[in-house]
């Protein structure tokens, strides 16, 4: 990194911020404006949070001496190595076409068991073969009183429709991975990347008032039964009540419950769309099917997917 000239640096920086989904602007040749967020660490009984913060950067010190204020970027210095260390954070993010290949008599005999309705129309007519983008999401879920138990959440978002499928990788595990984008036409995104996480949060949010609350009331009598010894010994010895109260706050803390939720990793996943435009038969008007091979989800043509 330290051969890097400031040009590349920018470049890079760009190009950081243009993958993370962050908002930009580039006011002139020397400042590059941008909205990043950032994790605000836990403070006594707030937990960690995110907070989107705005940075004015400039990549050499000419360009520092010209805009009071403006962070300098260079190798070595505090908000490159912020940029490097967050790439690494973020870790496995992944980009990956899945294939499919089976020959179109298997194809019609699949969709044959899942929409019995279709087979008066076989044989269809030649598919489009198209990729629709998934967001595959892995989360960890800490639910954290005086215990601690954890568990992985594998998501996977139709970026089309915004339907989230639980333990999505299950669907794709005898699938065929290949790094890098389709080189098919894709189905356009019916929302954006930040629409997309907003709709995983609020999938795990109802996850998580779903689950079974014996967690917390279990840590709620743990915490009045602890609590109550504590105040018969400062009420028998007639102790301090300031640090009785202190030590009861200590106690809250530790049996307060909480979540914490973890994003592992991500990654963003074409898979293939057989789409056919079936012809009017009799009554029938002309129709378009999507089959999804790798889910076994068939959508369109009259009725709704299974």
């Amino acid at each position: 990194m330290a051969t890097l000239s400031p040009e590349e640096v920018k470049a890079f920086i760009i190009e950081t911020l243009r993958v993370s989904g962050a908002s930009y602007r580039q006011v002139d040749d020397a400042l590059l404006m941008a909205e990043v967020t950032v994790e605000i660490p836990p403070m006594f009984f707030e937990p960690a949070r995110l907070e989107k913060q705005t940075l004015n950067l400039v990549f050499t010190p000419e360009e520092s001496a010209n805009y009071p204020g403006a962070e300098l970027v260079i190798p070595g210095s505090y908000r490159l190595n912020w940029f490097l260390d967050g790439l690494k954070e973020r870790g496995n993010f992944t980009l990956q076409r899945f294939k499919y290949e089976r020959a179109p008599a298997e194809t019609e005999a699949v969709l044959g068991k899942l929409r019995p309705d279709l087979k008066s129309r076989f044989p269809l007519p030649t598919p489009t073969v198209q990729a629709r983008p998934f967001l595959l999401a892995h989360y960890t879920l800490s639910y954290q009183t005086d215990e601690l138990h954890e568990e992985l959440v594998s998501l996977g978002l139709d970026m089309t429709s915004g339907t989230i499928t639980p333990d999505f990788l299950s669907f794709l595990s005898a699938a065929e991975a290949v790094p890098g984008i389709t080189d098919t036409a894709v189905e356009t995104p019916s929302c954006s990347l930040e629409e997309a996480f907003t709709l995983l949060h609020r999938y795990l949010e109802k996850l998580v008032a779903a689950r079974d609350r014996r967690w917390v009331d279990d840590a709620r009598t743990r915490y009045e039964e602890e609590l109550a010894c504590l105040y018969q010994y400062y009420q028998e010895d007639q102790r301090d009540f300031a640090d009785f109260h202190s030590r009861a706050l200590d106690l809250y803390d530790k049996f307060r419950p909480r979540v914490l939720v973890r994003l592992v990793n991500v990654g963003l996943l074409y898979l293939p769309e057989l789409v056919y435009t079936l012809p009017e038969t009799g009554r029938k008007r002309k129709a378009v099917l999507r089959y999804l091979p790798l889910l076994g989800k068939v959508e369109g043509a009259g009725s709704s997917a299974p």
